[in-house]
């Protein structure tokens, strides 16, 4: 017998559709959130650096790693803030806990990248 074709069944379709969801999320949130901007504004001052220092091929892949990383990060805690203010506009103390956690994790790692390219300028301007 001959198998009806269903949409949910191509896996094409499916990861075709997951990553238009995943653009739309990176870029709507590109649009409106002051964090994704401020860390815009952050990787293009680095890349300046990165081009005026003369960084090696190396140093960049890391500072490039590190940059998408606090990326996914400040999506997550975006997503976290979002879901919280979904659930409730009044404070509740678990809801300042998961808001907070979720800023702690994208400032760990923020303050990982800061410590990693200011390590990585040095060298070459030292």
């Amino acid at each position: 017998m001959k198998k009806e074709f269903r949409e949910k069944d191509n896996v094409f379709i499916h990861f075709y559709k997951s990553c238009k969801y995943s653009l739309a999320g990176l870029f709507t949130s590109i649009k409106t959130e002051r964090s994704l901007h401020l860390l815009l504004l952050a990787c293009a001052f680095v890349l300046v650096m990165c081009i005026i220092l003369d960084v090696s091929a190396e140093h960049i892949i890391i500072i490039s790693m590190l940059a998408i990383f606090l990326l996914a990060m400040e999506l997550m805690n975006t997503a976290i803030e979002h879901t919280v203010d979904m659930v409730t506009k009044e404070f509740h103390p678990l809801a300042k806990k998961a808001k907070d956690c979720g800023s702690a994790a994208s400032f760990v790692i923020a303050v990982l990248a800061i410590i990693v390219v200011v390590y990585i300028f040095l060298t070459y301007l030292l």
